[in-house]
């Protein structure tokens, strides 16, 4: 499995009383492409940020990728996003005044898939497949239009090679036709590279692309669970 959830609860620590999750058990299996949707509020950031190790739940078990998270301390959960998990942000969090071949370089130096000697031919592939034109590869980030920062952002997700990719809401700040664009870009590298997609997003329309669909409201039992005491 790529995805086991067990038990899991979180809660933060000042209020433990409050449950965000409370996951009795939830799979996804290797190279499946998953759709999980869910209103603002329900809780979707803090079960990425616990699936990518950001977050430790406050009790469970959460393995992924066979690893068990919530046995690992945070130095070791930062190892492990960086060497097989991909995220591509709701924001994109590209450094603004940096280019799209130094933004994904900076990734690349907390994993230890990359050899320096191939590391450059390997962006310029991605970037290249991405549509990203040679002369836009060293303009400031914030200089490139939304678009192109989002196809950045999936060369930065996708560079490290990763077996589990993660999207927070990418297509939030995006047209019809960018978006059209931009999902069917993402679904086509995720089977080409043989990857996990787990995908999050409140808008409905985007569940076309998957074979499965989950709404978070039947993952997640917080309201109708105890605390995380």
């Amino acid at each position: 499995m790529a995805i086991d959830l067990r038990d899991v609860c979180f809660a933060y620590p000042g209020a433990p009383e409050t449950s965000i999750l409370n996951i009795k058990q939830w799979t996804v299996a290797g190279n499946e492409h998953i759709f999980v949707h869910g209103a603002s509020g329900s809780g979707k950031s803090t079960l990425l940020n616990l699936l990518s190790g950001i977050l430790s739940s406050s009790g469970g078990e959460v393995a992924v990728l066979g690893q068990r998270l919530d046995k690992m301390n945070a130095y070791q959960r930062d190892r492990f996003r960086a060497n097989h998990i991909g995220y591509v942000f709701q924001q994109f969090n590209l450094i603004p005044y940096l280019g799209a071949v130094d933004n994904i370089q900076i990734a690349s130096q907390f994993s230890k898939q990359k050899k320096s000697a191939r590391l450059s031919a390997d962006i310029e592939n991605l970037l290249s497949r991405l549509n990203i034109s040679r002369a836009d590869w060293h303009k400031p980030s914030a200089k490139l239009s939304i678009g192109q920062q989002q196809r950045v952002a999936i060369a930065r997700a996708l560079i490290n090679q990763p077996e589990l990719l993660i999207a927070d809401e990418p297509t939030s700040a995006l047209d019809q036709p960018n978006s059209d664009n931009f999902m069917s870009l993402l679904m086509s590298l995720a089977k080409e590279h043989d990857i996990t997609l787990l995908f999050v997003s409140h808008d409905m329309s985007l569940s076309r692309y998957f074979d499965r669909v989950d709404a978070l409201s039947e993952i997640n039992q917080s309201e109708a669970s105890s605390p995380c005491l």
